[in-house]
């Protein structure tokens, strides 16, 4: 389109230019013409007899001019060579012109101006004047005429040269678009198709460089930056990518709201708070956020400062923090980020040790009161006989065993939780290993009318463990099920603790059940008996045999299975069953001991 407007352009000023000098050659002419025979009329007028008698003195004027006089009846032709050229009754034929009659007939001077070819004559164009003039009484009349063919030729000639140049630009404008469009045109182009590439992350595409002009520089420069677009590209997707991920795995909850409140920008943890708001009622998913949220999104795009606030839905704990965003200018506030920390098991945490250091503080305090009173008992001679002191003795070291063994319980929850536990694991002959276990407590089971049961299955005789922890896991666990067990109604008249232990085929998994019909667990505490400090019942009275402990007895428990490449899993109905099981590896430990 350039090159065509270029082309045009050129032509249309050359041929403008060649019709503007032809118009300006024709007019010198015709001024020069019009000059030369002012000059004769003037002379004709002041003597026409002496123009008669000397014309040859008049044939110096310009080639293409002759004059025909007539005067007193006498006429007269005076001219240069140019007259003979012409045909020899053309001046009979110009005089007979319809025109030239008309202008005769009249008796008026008149200029006539011919630009056409006449088709009767040779040189048709010209330029005739007649001039009626009278002296010493006597009319005559002056034909004055300019011969214009030549500026025909003269046109012709500009026409033919225009005609050449026009041709001549044409090939030279089609030349140097071909050239331009080669040069320039085409890598332009495919720079243009690359950089539309570029803009669609597709940097596959490198622009060729085939010499060393400005272009060849310029696509170099592209290619470098395809490179570095390239480069930046994958590092900026590598970094959304970790950022999605990190905010994706934060426990943290990440809420992103605009101005106008719209939420942009979410993480799992931020989705399922607002899940459990929306499911709490707090609002509907026809409003765009918790009422809660758009007063404090308010406050924060308002005051321009951050805010921290606490919420509490269905007995979780959330702390919230509200963080304005602000935009290129920093007073405009662009959006508000929240972030959302679920402090549900911090709150329980404290409470839970609270509970546990006031259960502690009980625990101790009473074991060490009846050693303090039956020691001062039997320094002061309270005991008479040596029976009541030796039942006095029993009591402080029944009460010192007591105390020893939540201190050790503590110790060991402390080394496990800090990786201090080591195995030692040796093959345990596993029905020794459950006889033994059950008769130690076959005396507790039978003052609280507890059926002890054991079930081992044919072919499971031994096992790879740590004999002496998983004396400590069955020890806890068996005696909290008679425990519980003596304190519930039987059913149908028995109470019962049962071991089972057989192997789970599909799993390669060896089971160990402990069964009981006792009081059970509610099912709000299941998911949290594990932890350190938890008791389920925090009111429940036991009699000396069956005193409650420190809460952190379970906890062990798990650690030592989870070292065993365990795991724990427990069922309970309130008053009817509960089952722990220990899931241990079976096959693993097989090859192991091969």
């Amino acid at each position: 389109m350039t090159m065509a407007i270029v082309a045009f352009c050129l032509i249309s000023s050359t041929v403008i230019y060649s019709y503007i000098y032809q118009k300006h050659v024709q007019e010198i002419y015709l001024s020069d013409f019009k000059d030369a025979i002012k000059s004769i009329e003037k002379r004709v007028i002041d003597d026409p007899l002496f123009v008669l008698e000397n014309t040859d003195k008049f044939t110096s004027y310009d080639s293409h001019l002759f004059f025909y006089l007539e005067y007193d009846d006498q006429k007269a032709v005076f001219y240069n060579d140019f007259y003979n050229e012409l045909p020899k009754n053309y001046l009979t034929q110009l005089l007979n012109r319809k025109d030239v009659k008309e202008i005769i007939h009249s008796g008026k001077d008149s200029v006539l101006l011919e630009e056409e070819s006449d088709k009767e004559s040779k040189n048709g164009s010209f330029i005739l004047k007649i001039n009626f003039f009278e002296h010493d009484g006597k009319r005559g009349v002056l034909y004055s005429y300019g011969d214009l063919s030549f500026l025909t030729k003269i046109d012709k000639k500009m026409t033919e040269w225009t005609a050449f140049i026009f041709v001549m630009l044409l090939m030279l404008s089609v030349l140097f678009y071909q050239f331009l469009k080669y040069r320039i045109g085409t890598p332009l182009a495919k720079m243009r198709d690359i950089a539309f590439e570029y803009a669609k992350n597709d940097f596959s595409h490198q622009v060729p460089v085939n010499s060393k002009d400005e272009l060849s520089q310029l696509a170099l420069a592209m290619n470098k930056m395809g490179k570095s677009l390239e480069a930046i590209g994958m590092s900026t997707k590598q970094e959304k990518e970790l950022l999605a991920h990190i905010v994706s795995s934060m426990t943290t909850g990440i809420l992103y709201y605009n101005r106008d409140k719209t939420l942009l920008t979410s993480n799992p943890t931020g989705d399922e708070f607002l899940n459990r708001w929306r499911l709490n009622g707090q609002y509907h998913e026809s409003e765009i956020l918790p009422y809660v949220l758009d007063g404090k999104i308010d406050e924060v795009i308002e005051k321009r400062n951050g805010l921290s606030f606490e919420l509490e839905i269905d007995d979780a704990y959330f702390t919230l923090n509200l963080v304005p965003l602000f935009s290129e200018a920093p007073c405009i506030v662009r959006g508000v980020l929240i972030t959302i920390q679920n402090m549900t098991k911090e709150r329980r945490l404290d409470t839970m040790r609270v509970d546990f250091i006031n259960n502690v503080s009980h625990e101790l305090r009473t074991p060490l009161v009846m050693i303090r009173g039956y020691s001062e008992a039997i320094l002061d001679d309270v005991a008479e006989t040596n029976e009541e002191k030796h039942e006095m003795a029993k009591i402080i070291w029944e009460e010192s065993e007591r105390m020893s063994r939540m201190v050790n319980e503590m110790l060991d929850l402390s080394r496990m939780e800090a990786g201090y536990i080591e195995l030692t694991k040796t093959e345990v002959d596993l029905y020794e290993f459950f006889k033994d276990l059950l008769t130690r407590f076959s005396q507790l089971a039978e003052s609280n009318h507890v059926r002890l049961e054991l079930d081992i299955q044919d072919g499971m005789t031994s096992y790879w463990m740590d004999e002496d922890k998983m004396n400590q896991v069955l020890f806890n666990l068996i005696n909290n099920a008679i425990r519980h067990t003596s304190l519930a109604e039987p059913i149908d008249g028995i109470r019962y603790v049962k071991l089972l232990i057989h192997l789970d085929e599909v799993m390669d998994e060896l089971l160990i059940e402990i069964i009981d019909n006792g009081t059970g667990i509610p099912k709000q505490d299941l998911p949290f008996i594990f932890e350190r400090f938890y008791k389920a019942d925090k009111a429940r009275v036991m009699n000396k045999q069956n005193q409650t402990g420190t809460g952190i007895g379970l906890s062990i428990v798990k650690n030592i299975v989870e070292e065993h490449d365990g795991y724990m899993e427990v069922q309970s109905e309130v008053n009817t069953k509960t089952r722990f099981i220990i899931h241990l590896p079976y096959l693993d430990e097989q090859d192991k001991h091969e």
